[in-house]
């Protein structure tokens, strides 16, 4: 488990266990938008306004960053084609690094199991193959 209080955080994400490592969905976790376009709050339980303030960056094969966030969430979740755009930027894949920005002090803290962040001066642990 990772608590991250951070602004911005840097970490991989999966672990090696027994059980193997599995995906991790943003939007089951974090939230979506139904087909009414309301809000639906996902297992952490962070609310609409804080959600909105975070992006999960992903690096892709060609070099280009692409975030997932509530908004692009609200534009594209129940549009026609929306698994092209979203299926893959919305889930945290095994083995993968991902930059975490919060654009205010005071959002709630956020819970990733399986993430390892990582910090300047700090040993945060080790891959083990």
């Amino acid at each position: 488990m990772a608590l991250i209080t951070t602004g911005k955080t840097m970490g991989w994400y999966g672990s090696h266990g027994p059980s193997g490592c599995t995906d991790f969905s943003l939007p089951e976790h974090f939230g979506t938008y139904n087909s009414s376009g309301q809000f639906v709050m996902g297992k952490s339980g962070i609310s609409e306004q804080n959600l909105s303030m975070m992006e999960i960056w992903f690096m892709q094969s060609n070099g280009a960053a692409i975030p997932w966030s509530l908004k692009m969430e609200k534009n594209f979740r129940n549009l026609p084609g929306a698994d092209f755009i979203l299926g893959k930027h919305d889930k945290l894949e095994c083995g993968r690094m991902y930059w975490i920005t919060h654009q205010s002090a005071g959002i709630a803290p956020l819970n990733i199991p399986n993430f390892t962040p990582s910090a300047f001066g700090v040993d945060m642990g080790r891959v083990s193959i």
